[in-house]
């Protein structure tokens, strides 16, 4: 053999490797785009389901927040209530100091002419008893003389 046939012959050998080395990559190649494949579509169905499930809670939040607007708007008319009747016992509560200071007003008013009077009631009062004693003794000798 020649080198001629020995470069020749190692050529076509070195030729078949690569073909085979070529074959494998492509046999690999083929098999990673076939797992590849197979993942984006468990991916796509993954996908698929996280948006089903997104758009569920996205319809629930929806319900909620509507619930809750209702609720809002429910106790809202309830807070005016409160506040209306809180307004109506705070001016209760102003007349009912009003009333109190007039009572004691016109209880000092009171007391300031008994003491300024004080004298002259006494003698309102004696006249009043003699008065009274007198009657009884009127009438008890007018039922003497009748007895009589």
């Amino acid at each position: 053999m020649t080198w001629m046939e020995i470069s020749a012959v190692s050529s076509a050998i070195a030729f078949i490797v690569l073909v085979v080395f070529a074959v494998r990559m492509l046999i690999t190649a083929k098999r990673m785009l076939q797992q590849l494949s197979d993942t984006v579509a468990q991916t796509e169905q993954h996908v698929a389901k996280a948006a089903e499930e997104a758009e569920q809670l996205l319809k629930q939040a929806g319900q909620l927040t509507e619930e809750v607007h209702l609720q809002v708007l429910a106790l809202e008319s309830t807070v005016q209530s409160i506040e209306k009747t809180g307004a109506a016992i705070g001016d209760v509560a102003s007349v009912l100091r009003k009333g109190a200071r007039m009572m004691s007003e016109s209880l000092h008013g009171a007391e300031r002419v008994v003491h300024t009077h004080q004298k002259r009631i006494e003698d309102v009062m004696e006249w009043a008893t003699t008065g009274y004693e007198l009657w009884q003794r009127w009438q008890a000798n007018r039922k003497a003389k009748s007895d009589h």
